[in-house]
This record gives structure tokens, C-alpha cells and sequence, in this order.
């Protein structure tokens, strides 16, 4: 892997045919063009890639220091893209974890656009990438650093005001990386190329969303709640006793096996708190589920949300 250069073109992640060492080094390019300035604010920041074996839900946690040699191509490398789904954060950490206090400074918007047009959205973004059939992400380079708050603030107005995914404004999003492939079993494998790359930094920002959107600008509370902690079988091994059977076989299902979503992940939310599990140990659960999964994606924001959520209301019922 040659040493990280600044780039402005990314053609190996524009056309599937690209060679795999061609692949390895624009991606490797793309995140560290992301990822540089930040890197020279201190000494310990961190880079966070995400994997998930295709055919399975378990996502596989990995951060990378930025300083000296970021060594981000041996990751992608162990787990390529053949046969795993990658995912990057545009944010960078002040330490390795991918909890929301953990966000620095950051130059970066972000938007799953879904099935919007990108290039409707005002401003117009930077970077365009396709998920999957009719459907994108988008990345808007700023002129300036904001705050987590604020960047989420941005990003959440985008997506409001354009039609794109509202849940997915959180600042520890993550988000599908360029070049890889989407190995959910519907879409037959697609190619997930880049569309558009300018990385000319955006002076103008959108309109931020009125109160009633629930949008402020306060930094983004530090939850005390780790989705990686622990191994799901192991939780449920260590509360089965206290558990209902129906909770305890929705926490052994590896795909859906009913619509209703919501509904099931509420039972094990509420099962897990009523039998005493952590919030470490419902988050590393629900995270894992496949009626989170298919519903919500990889919001860790959402998960925050749902599981509190769920808390408050199972302890208001009782």
C-alpha cells in the first residue's frame, strides 16, 4: 500500500472492474482524506470500520489510531469486501469507542438520501455513493469545524428538508464504504460505486429545523451504553433462567420471523431489564437482533433511543 497522498479522484471506486489492489488503495486514500484533519488536532484519535459477515448480523467493532502510518489497509484486507460488508464512521473519536461523546470536532455532514435525488439537496453534497439499487449516501465537506451537536444539527436538517433517511443524522453514524459490496441476499450483491467527489469545501450550510423538530444545539449526551460488550448467547445464557421462552427464542433468532418488529424488540428490552441485564447487555442483545437490524439498520443512535425508550415504559407499566 503506497503511503497515503491527498486525492481528488477516486476511479477504482467508480467501476466494479477495478483490480483489488486498485480497490485497497483508493479506499484506504478516500478514508484518510476524511479522516486526515482531524487526525493532527492531537495524538489520540481514532478512525472507526465497521464489519458484518454476509449471512449474518454480528457487526465486528474496529478503530484505527490516526497518527504516523494509519494502517487501515490491513483491515480491509482481513476482512474484505468479498466477503464482508464494510462500513466506515465520517466521524473521529477521542478514544476507541463509538459512543457519542466520543465525537470530535468534525468538518464532515452526512445523510442516507435512501431513494431522494442527492443532487436536489441544497447545498449540494460532496460525496455520492450508491447502497443499493435506487438508493445513496451522501457526505457534505464543510468549510469550517463544528461540534458534534451541531454537525448532527446540519445533517438532520438535510435529510428533513430533502427526504432523507430522518434517523440517520447521529454523529457516530455509520455508513456503507465506496468500492465494497452489498451482500444483503435481495439485492444479488451489488457493487456499491462512488458518483461524485468534489472535495471543494461547502461555505453555505442548510437552514436548521425549528424546535418543534426536536433538533438543539446542546452537545450530544455520552450514554452509558456499549452494543459490543458483550456476545448475545452469552446474555442470554446468563439470564435464560430468568427469562420467558418466547424472550428467550427471539433472542436465539438469526432472521426475522414475524413483521411485527417493534413489537419483539420491545419483549426482549423488557424481558433483559425485568431479569436485571445491564444496559451494556440489552444494547449488545438488541444490537445483534435481526428485528433491530431489518428495521433500524446500524443506528447506534436508534438503539439508544429504542432502548431507553423501552426501559422507561416497561418501568411506568409495572
Amino acid at each position: 500500500m503506497e503511503k497515503h497522498k491527498y486525492r481528488t479522484e477516486f476511479p477504482a471506486l467508480m467501476v466494479e472492474s477495478a483490480s483489488e489492489r486498485a480497490v485497497l488503495q483508493d479506499q484506504y486514500d478516500f478514508l484518510c482524506d476524511l479522516w486526515y484533519a482531524p487526525a493532527m488536532a492531537g495524538p489520540d484519535m481514532f478512525g472507526n470500520l465497521c464489519f458484518r459477515r454476509k449471512g449474518t448480523t454480528k457487526m465486528i467493532d474496529k478503530f484505527v489510531p490516526l497518527r504516523e502510518e494509519i494502517r487501515i489497509d490491513r483491515l480491509l484486507r482481513r476482512y474484505d469486501r468479498h466477503r464482508f460488508d464494510q462500513y466506515f464512521s465520517p466521524s473521529v473519536y477521542s478514544r476507541p469507542s463509538r459512543k457519542i461523546g466520543g465525537v470530535v470536532m468534525t468538518c464532515l455532514g452526512w445523510c442516507d438520501v435512501d431513494d431522494a435525488n442527492p443532487f436536489a439537496f441544497d447545498p449540494k453534497p460532496s460525496v455520492v455513493w450508491v447502497t443499493s439499487p435506487g438508493r445513496s449516501q451522501a457526505l457534505w465537506l464543510w468549510d469550517r469545524p463544528h461540534s458534534p451537536a451541531l454537525a448532527q444539527a446540519f445533517s438532520k436538517a438535510l435529510a428533513y428538508r430533502h427526504g432523507g433517511d430522518k434517523g440517520g443524522s447521529a454523529p457516530n453514524k455509520l455508513l456503507r464504504l465506496p468500492g465494497s459490496f452489498n451482500h444483503k441476499p435481495e439485492y444479488d450483491m451489488p457493487f456499491i460505486p462512488l458518483v461524485h467527489f468534489d472535495p471543494s469545501p461547502i461555505k453555505a450550510r442548510p437552514k436548521l429545523l425549528t424546535v418543534r423538530h426536536g433538533v438543539g444545539t446542546a452537545e450530544p449526551e455520552a450514554l452509558d451504553m456499549n452494543p459490543h460488550a458483550h456476545d448475545r448467547l452469552a446474555v442470554l445464557r446468563k439470564y435464560r433462567s430468568k427469562l420467558d421462552t418466547s424472550t428467550r427464542h427471539l433472542i436465539r433468532h438469526n432472521h426475522v420471523q414475524a413483521p411485527d418488529r417493534s413489537s419483539r424488540i420491545f419483549a426482549m428490552v423488557a424481558g433483559l431489564h425485568e431479569a436485571g441485564a445491564t444496559l451494556d447487555e440489552i444494547a449488545s442483545v438488541i444490537w445483534a437482533s435481526p428485528y433491530f437490524r431489518d428495521k433500524y439498520g446500524d443506528d447506534q443512535n436508534a438503539l439508544e433511543t429504542e432502548v431507553l425508550r423501552i426501559i422507561a415504559r416497561a418501568g411506568a407499566a409495572r
